[in-house]
């Protein structure tokens, strides 16, 4: 991915064209352009870019032709991007800025994931109760308590050391469905069950076990041949179409999909509740066995949040 990239110093801006080039299967080179101190025309961009695969062909770091079983190498290169930019980030910023970043993604996550689900509350509300604690009047006692529940998930994985387990999937629904009216939290289900305004239908209760079976046998492996973003969403698309709990899927499937991109060195993501019939469309590509074009929509789902992390991508 070849894009524009500020740098600050000395409280000037400093303008770069910026390339991460794979040149083997775990090894990427970044290329630089000094393009001054005023913001390039798209004329010039354009130009420099034509350069700037010249001068990688005569260097010899020409594009690593392996590819990710999914991924094309500029959504690989968009994310190589994206993971560097992060942990710059991460290094430079103050613990108090972190945390407050923390805090507005925390709120920013818990209400979509749970508004994706029917959660009534709005996102005001939603921070009123998780940085304010406070109690928004009218109110139902449900969707007070998928708040609460979201918060103290989000800081379980946080804290969790250990890889994906079985055990670990279940310890994360039993909280999200804590006091929600959810009769069997945390359990695999023993009985069928069918998901509203869908035509897809569930595995049948006495198939989910078997199903989980073999998700544990996938994630093992493929945690390390798999491309990160590859193995977060395709977890979560085999959770949401197994379907092995009660309630609280979609949402346990969301988190767990965070789990694998942070346990990876990526930042977490949200799937923004405007976009919810897009997400949907992503599931149904899944359904129908098009896990290709399923990854590739779910990274346009989070694309505007990458530039929170400093990427900065022009529109070439």
């Amino acid at each position: 991915m070849t894009y524009l990239e500020i740098i600050k110093r000395n409280h000037k801006e400093y303008f770069y064209l910026t390339k991460n080039t794979r040149v083997s299967q775990n090894k990427w080179r970044k290329k630089r352009v000094y393009l001054g101190n005023k913001k390039p025309s798209q004329e010039r961009i354009k130009k420099e870019i034509i350069n700037l695969e010249k001068q990688l062909q005569k260097e010899g770091l020409i594009r690593y032709k392996h590819r990710y079983a999914y991924l094309s190498n500029e959504s690989t290169e968009l994310l190589q991007d994206l993971k560097e930019n992060y942990d710059v980030w991460s290094k430079k910023t103050s613990k108090k800025i972190k945390e407050k970043t923390y805090e507005d993604f925390m709120i920013r996550f818990t209400y979509n994931t749970n508004a994706i689900e029917g959660n009534r509350l709005t996102l005001r509300q939603t921070a009123l109760i998780l940085k304010d604690k406070l109690i928004p009047s009218g109110i139902r006692a449900e969707d007070y308590n998928e708040a609460i529940n979201g918060k103290e998930c989000l800081e379980y994985i946080k804290k969790y050391k250990k890889d994906f387990k079985q055990e670990f999937m279940l310890k994360i629904n039993e909280i999200l469905t804590k006091n929600t009216g959810v009769a069997s939290g945390g359990r695999i289900r023993f009985f069928n069950v069918q998901i509203s305004g869908a035509t897809y239908v569930p595995p049948k209760h006495e198939e989910v076990k078997g199903h989980i079976s073999n998700l544990m046998k996938w994630h093992s492996k493929n945690k390390n041949k798999l491309h990160s973003f590859e193995l977060a969403t395709l977890l979560h698309a085999k959770i949401a179409w197994i379907h092995p709990f009660e309630d609280g899927n979609g949402r346990t499937a969301r988190t767990l999909m965070n789990f694998i991109l942070m346990k990876k060195g990526y930042p977490m993501f949200f799937i923004p509740f405007e976009k919810r019939e897009e997400y949907y469309d992503a599931l149904e590509l899944y359904d129908k066995g098009n896990k290709k074009e399923y990854i590739k929509k779910m990274l346009d789902l989070i694309k505007d949040q990458i530039s929170s992390y400093g990427h900065k991508e022009a529109n070439l």
